[in-house]
């Protein structure tokens, strides 16, 4: 559906209209992003570019803090690709997928969703994010950057398989090194353990489950420490709906399957991928996760998890190696 019918439908109280918040002060000023061209596709290119130049930046940091780059597992060296046992790792991961997420189309894709959805400059995005796929939440931040939308982010330590699971260069360094580099100006408006039930436990090699917390408490952010999942999930929609300022969130954006974002029922393993305008079933359950929460509201939701299938619904290549230059695919083609 056109754009500019979504937005008719949502003054009209017809649709709700929303994607991802940053927390941190105002809006500064467009910084490396440069000015949104008008032109057909000219919002995809400026967001991939700017996911380009962030992995560039995020390389950069992460040779400086010593971590080198394995190029059988990061061959078109990104940077963004971590390792497969750290003492973050929580889960199993496909590093072809973790790969395929680090193509900077992944962030005109996410403009493409963000139009779709008749999100306009100034919207509210709430998103929720575990360290599984890093690039997959630059490429959101960067989509919200060049549309000028406000994101709030909360991140999960937790991550899978060459995620970002490198201890002390989880994506809250990555977002500080671009803050600096003046690439994104977002901060985080919050982090928690991740893990089995958001409690920083089920780490593969962390027996007493004190390794992700310690991580979070690391950032210097404020922690989410539920008492239980469903009162880890009502914390984080305080959040959101608290950094809001009064702005009703437009969208939610979920990035990866961490517990408290994506629930633990039945119905997050059915939820379609890419954006989602309208949920098909919604659960009653405590723990059906954030993701349920907003969708209950009416609120549209961007599924961020099966890389395979994003690919494959969107042209996208999958585990291209070299990256392919930005402009080129059908995503950039719609506006």
């Amino acid at each position: 559906m056109p754009t500019h019918l979504f937005r008719r439908l949502r003054s009209a109280g017809v649709l709700s209209a929303a994607l991802l918040l940053s927390s941190g002060p105002a809006r500064e000023s467009r910084l490396a992003a440069g000015p949104t061209s008008d032109r057909p596709g000219g919002r995809q290119i400026e967001a991939a570019r700017l996911m380009e130049r962030s992995l560039a930046s995020i390389k950069r940091l992460r040779l400086s803090k010593g971590w080198p780059i394995d190029r059988a597992l990061d061959p078109n060296e990104t940077g963004i690709i971590g390792e497969e046992f750290t003492p973050l790792t929580t889960s199993l991961g496909e590093v072809s997928a973790k790969r395929t997420s680090a193509n900077p189309a992944f962030a005109a894709l996410l403009v493409n969703y963000f139009e779709e959805a008749g999100l306009e400059r100034g919207d509210v995005v709430a998103v929720g994010a575990s360290g599984s796929f890093p690039a997959l939440l630059l490429a959101t931040l960067c989509a919200a950057r060049v549309l000028e939308l406000e994101p709030i982010v909360i991140y999960s330590i937790g991550a899978s398989m060459h995620g970002a699971n490198l201890p002390g260069f989880t994506f809250v360094d990555m977002l500080a090194g671009l803050r600096a580099d003046g690439l994104l100006p977002y901060r985080l408006a919050a982090v928690s353990a991740g893990g089995r039930q958001d409690r920083g436990t089920g780490v593969l090699f962390d027996e007493e489950g004190t390794t992700l917390l310690a991580e979070a408490r690391r950032s210097g952010l404020p922690v989410v420490e539920g008492a239980s999942l469903a009162d880890s999930i009502q914390r984080r929609l305080r959040i959101y709906d608290t950094a809001g300022g009064g702005r009703p969130v437009r969208c939610f954006v979920n990035v990866g399957g961490a517990s408290a974002s994506f629930g633990d029922t039945p119905a997050s393993l059915a939820l379609p991928n890419g954006l989602v305008l309208k949920v098909p079933g919604v659960p009653q359950s405590p723990t059906r996760g954030v993701v349920f929460e907003f969708a209950s509201r009416g609120i549209p939701v961007v599924h961020l998890l099966y890389v395979r299938g994003i690919a494959r619904d969107n042209n996208l290549p999958f585990d291209p190696i070299p990256l392919p230059p930005v402009g080129e695919g059908g995503v950039f083609e719609r506006h």
